[in-house]
């Protein structure tokens, strides 16, 4: 009997991861040929004509006309729609050629998509089989433009017969669209002086569904800045212990644009609370002598403010499972019982022996 007892305890125990001129594929398909692309045609007095982006020193009140080669190598007509664009600093700390920004710093007086203007015949670009077609844009450089670079884009694109048929339809899927971006350099009279960044606040959110702190830093000079380094570190207010840090090198940031420099909480989560954010933020521009900005900031995360973000991101921790005493009650007894049939069935054996 005791035997068959232990037995069953037994069995019942054991179940217990400065860009240049480039072609962009908004959706990739292997099967369909890139049937057309775009070359710079180099103006009359650019400052460097072999470079593949357009690079003219201006001065105010200059009148300028640029050119570029559409070429279709494929076997049917297709249509090349020209923009302008004026370009910004992305979340990646990179310069943006490829879209307008939904929102630019206030100190960018003078944008390139205000400046330059594509003649009107070559907005919506007919290129036949096999064939080619020069398109044009001018660019009025304002008289009270003053010393510094003005950075966009000029930006073609073609779609495909069903992502244009579907456009037509108003259907929400894109298809295939295949781009290329041409980089417009002006630089009025000459460079400036000396750069300048500027913390302007710290902020708390999502990127890519990921909890970070950012540093919302600003370049507010008409320069291009690049070879950019930024260390941030986060700790409660009045203590040293560093909570959270990231140190990215190699960024480069557009004229009179910003960007949130983000420093990840990895598996923490957000806690209400007083907060000091140090930044220090380096260049290497060999257009200067090496320059270094060190910010101390403090802010406030409210605890609503904790909870929404934390709710919403993907990368929160597992929750910690709570000590079920009464399974860890019930093991300590079933070893307890295991122990007392041994000693009881060695006591039989002994017993027997005898």
């Amino acid at each position: 009997m005791l035997n068959k007892i232990f037995k069953h305890t037994f069995v019942a125990l054991s179940f217990t991861l400065l860009t240049v001129s480039f072609p962009v594929s908004a959706e990739e398909n292997h099967n369909e040929e890139i049937a057309f692309s775009v070359q710079k045609i180099a103006p009359v007095g650019e400052v460097h004509p072999a470079s593949p982006f357009y690079d003219l020193k201006v001065k105010p009140g200059d009148k300028k006309v640029l050119e570029a080669k559409i070429l279709n190598s494929g076997n049917g007509e297709i249509q090349v729609d020209g923009q302008i664009f004026a370009t910004y600093t992305n979340k990646n700390g990179e310069i943006a050629y490829t879209s307008q920004a939904e929102e630019y710093d206030p100190s960018l007086q003078y944008k390139m998509n205000d400046l330059a203007k594509i003649y009107a015949s070559d907005i919506k670009s007919k290129v036949s089989s096999k064939s080619q077609k020069i398109v044009r844009v001018e660019i009025n450089v304002p008289k009270e433009a003053k010393d510094g670079v003005i950075l966009g884009s000029w930006y073609f694109e073609q779609a495909s017969e069903k992502n244009a048929q579907e456009k037509e339809e108003k259907s929400i899927s894109i298809g295939n669209k295949y781009s290329y971006a041409l980089p417009i350099k002006l630089t009025v009279n000459k460079e400036i002086d000396q750069p300048s960044l500027t913390l302007e606040s710290i902020t708390t959110g999502l990127s890519n569904y990921k909890k970070a702190f950012f540093a919302n830093v600003v370049n507010d000079q008409p320069a291009v800045l690049s070879k950019l380094s930024i260390t941030a570190q986060v700790m409660k207010k009045g203590k040293y212990d560093v909570l959270y840090q990231n140190k990215t090198e190699g960024m480069i940031m557009a004229p009179n644009s910003g960007f949130g420099y983000p420093v990840y909480l990895g598996k923490g989560t957000f806690q209400a609370g007083d907060y000091t954010m140090k930044v220090t933020a380096t260049t290497a521009d060999n257009k200067w002598a090496r320059k270094t900005w060190t910010w101390s900031m403090d802010f406030t995360i409210l605890n609503e403010e904790a909870k929404e973000l934390n709710s919403e991101a993907i990368n929160d921790p597992e929750p910690e499972k709570a000590i079920n005493w009464w399974l860890l009650a019930l093991l300590v007894l079933c070893f307890a019982l295991i122990g007392t049939l041994f000693f009881l069935l060695l006591k039989r054996k002994k017993q027997e022996g005898k």
